[in-house]
């Protein structure tokens, strides 16, 4: 698939994901990230990136995430919603934060593990799109 530039992109939706399901993610995204030619360093970190967004969207989204990863040629894109309706504006921080602050780490770091990160609030939750190119 992934030497093929006209490859469809193939469309996997993983049941609903709870914190016991983390770790079923990580495994499918790195699994996929291979698929689609990402080296095995750039696969396990977009893993961590993905990580950090589905841990933040099950603890401040209401309970559960919706994960779906788009595979295409060479790109991966993992769609990660949750059901959370408190309104968030996104920040997108460009810098780490500062040693002595608590949390605010995970959305950094899944900027900089990713090609591309993009969050669409909604009134029905928030959607986080994240993409790896190989």
């Amino acid at each position: 698939m992934r030497d093929d530039p006209d490859t469809p992109q193939v469309l996997v939706a993983l049941p609903p994901v709870t914190v016991s399901g983390v770790a079923e993610v990580r495994r499918r995204v790195t699994e996929a990230a291979r698929e689609v030619g990402l080296s095995p360093d750039r696969a396990d970190g977009f893993t961590v990136a993905v990580n950090e967004i589905v841990i933040n969207a099950v603890e401040h989204g209401g309970g559960t995430a919706a994960v779906t990863l788009i595979l295409q040629a060479r790109r991966l894109v993992v769609e990660v919603l949750d059901t959370g309706t408190e309104p968030w504006q996104p920040y997108l921080p460009a810098t780490a934060p500062p040693p002595d602050q608590i949390n605010g780490r995970g959305l950094w770091l899944a900027t900089k593990l990713s090609d591309e990160l993009t969050v669409d609030s909604r009134a029905t939750g928030r959607l986080v799109r994240l993409t790896a190119s190989a």
